[in-house]
């Protein structure tokens, strides 16, 4: 799910969600809901990982009420780069954007509502912009597959050279306008088919970093892109760490999140999920899916 300054908006309608039942108290302009806290939920700001936490830097879950995602104002504010400020004496969540003609417009946060770009992303100087050699030599030669009885950490920590492909190729794709280093480690490393069904695998991972590469190009300036894209690509295998707060391991299927530090930048980190689905006559895990 990717998080823009319109969802932001709708987001401020979270402020007064509470969970319980039904109840309206017309006196005070204040209802109950019955809401849902749905933590499966995964953010991207601009095709970045990002975890929405409280003050106190805690993990936020959230609330899912009539087919809408609500967050709190201050966490998702703070992600767009926009001050948010509560004055108890007026009732009034005060919000200052960078100056968007539609700041102060409510729109819903369903799939079909228009991005608004986010500008004045604060930037440091980034790494020189030319990737380093990949650890090729450490990189395996075919369909990436993890055995049945795998440790998640373990496995984990095992690919990391592949992620590491990945973060470079997708860096680079930024700043090169091809894709094709990308799209070959997915034919490499991503099986087609499983279990008998005709799933596509490959392409729809093409197809997915293709929208991510497009919309992260066309949402920034060159400038940021230029530094966005140069931490990326300049990453070293010390710099890739597994996220353990989203790989899971489960009966059928298992994921592994690697992220990368973002220094300077308001998102602070840039992550990379494998999914892995296991082969019922084999009971072998191939990797199905690579999302940004």
């Amino acid at each position: 799910m990717n998080i823009t300054k319109k969802v932001f908006i709708s987001s401020i309608l979270a402020t007064g969600l509470l969970c319980g039942a039904v109840g309206v108290y017309a006196a005070d302009g204040v209802s109950l809901v019955q809401a849902y806290l749905n933590s499966t939920i995964k953010f991207t700001v601009n095709g970045v990982s990002w975890t929405p936490k409280d003050a106190s830097g805690n993990k936020l879950s959230p609330l899912v009420y009539n087919g809408s995602t609500y967050l709190p104002a201050k966490a998702v504010g703070e992600a767009m780069n926009a001050s948010v400020l509560w004055n108890a004496g007026t009732k009034t969540v005060a919000i200052t954007t960078t100056g968007s003609a539609s700041a102060g417009e409510p729109y819903n946060d369903s799939s079909s509502a228009t991005t608004t770009p986010v500008t004045n992303v604060p930037v440091t100087t980034a790494p020189a912009a030319t990737a380093p050699a990949s650890q090729s030599s450490s990189l395996p030669s075919g369909l990436l597959t993890l055995p049945y009885n795998h440790d998640l950490t373990a496995v984990g920590e095992n690919n990391k050279s592949v992620a590491l492909a990945f973060i470079q190729a997708y860096g680079n794709a930024l700043t090169s306008g091809s894709n094709s280093s990308y799209n070959t480690l997915i034919d490499k490393y991503v099986i087609d088919d499983l279990n008998d069904y005709d799933m596509g695998y490959k392409k729809t991972s093409k197809d997915n970093a293709a929208k991510s590469i497009s919309g992260v190009v066309k949402l920034n300036d060159s400038g940021v892109i230029t530094k966005y894209a140069g931490i990326l690509k300049s990453a070293t295998l010390s710099d890739v760490k597994l996220d353990t707060t989203w790989s899971e391991k489960y009966s059928t299927s298992t994921t592994l999140c690697y992220k990368v530090e973002l220094p300077g930048f308001f998102i602070s980190s840039f992550s990379v999920f494998f999914e892995f689905d296991m082969d019922k006559e084999t009971n072998t895990y191939y990797l199905v899916a690579v999302n940004i």
